[in-house]
């Protein structure tokens, strides 16, 4: 068994889950009021319309997101309910495909300019260019931990 964390470690740790948390809820408390989405919905609309197609496969998707499959699966049901996803099973493509709808594309588009400037007020103006660059540096490193790497 490990020893505790330190107070430093402690410390460290804490403040990147409050930082993560207060940049999430600045940003969605902007999103929501004016485009409707919450910050579960404009993860899987984004990653959604960046995929080919605007297209990709439920687990794949799940693995994206770094959810599980149900928690996925819920979140599609009331997406779907509400237009903004597709879900079909072609035999094209192993498993669930879920599919950007043209409504689910106004959306996250309209989204856009709304997410760009609370981005912009609530870390990138925020922060230096070094410190910019250090988090960017973490991230490339954690998520190769993870076996998941973007290009």
């Amino acid at each position: 068994m490990s020893d505790p964390l330190t107070p430093a470690e402690l410390t460290a740790w804490r403040s990147v889950l409050l930082a993560a948390d207060v940049l999430r809820f600045r940003v969605s408390a902007e999103i929501r009021p004016r485009t409707g989405l919450s910050p579960a919905e404009h993860s899987v609309l984004i990653h959604l319309d960046e995929a080919p197609d605007r297209r990709m496969g439920q687990r794949h998707l799940a693995d994206e997101l770094f959810w599980s499959k149900s928690r996925l699966s819920r979140q599609l049901t009331r997406m779907q309910a509400r237009g903004l996803v597709n879900r079909t099973s072609d035999g094209a493509a192993p498993g669930v495909q879920v599919t950007l709808t043209d409504a689910g594309l106004e959306a996250i588009r309209a989204a856009a300019p709304v997410h760009a400037d609370a981005v912009r007020r609530h870390l990138i103006d925020a922060a230096s260019a070094d410190e910019l660059a250090a988090i960017v540096r973490l991230a490339d490193r954690l998520l190769g931990d993870a076996g998941r790497r973007e290009g």
